[in-house]
């Protein structure tokens, strides 16, 4: 099993796809707590697409190759899921803390949470 960490970017092999669902291998954001790696075989994920709107939704977080990609791509917080860490391949980077509190808002925003 792999070992990843909150805040980490990981290429996730998402197929199957089924429809419009994110699909694909694709860099993706580990959200999950560290402690839920090591007492499950799943991980929350946040994908990512290289397909970026000229105008990014508050519900987007864009990262780059500060974060360990080769080309400009969006977080999508609408496409959240739980996968099985057989999924993931290789660790490729790593976002800063600004940027994680910057998606945990966008989550917010999905799933109408309270945000402060």
């Amino acid at each position: 099993m792999a070992r990843m960490k909150r805040g980490e970017i990981w290429i996730i092999n998402l197929e199957p796809g089924f429809g419009r669902e994110i699909h694909k291998k694709r860099p993706a954001l580990i959200l999950s707590e560290n402690s839920i790696h090591t007492n499950s075989d799943h991980v929350i994920i946040i994908p990512a697409s290289s397909l970026v709107p000229k105008l990014i939704g508050i519900e987007m977080v864009s990262i780059g190759k500060k974060e360990g990609l080769d080309k400009a791509s969006v977080l999508l917080p609408l496409y959240i899921r739980s996968v099985d860490q057989e999924r993931l391949i290789k660790k490729a980077g790593r976002i800063s803390k600004v940027k994680l509190k910057e998606i945990e808002e966008a989550v917010k925003i999905v799933l109408d949470l309270k945000h402060e």
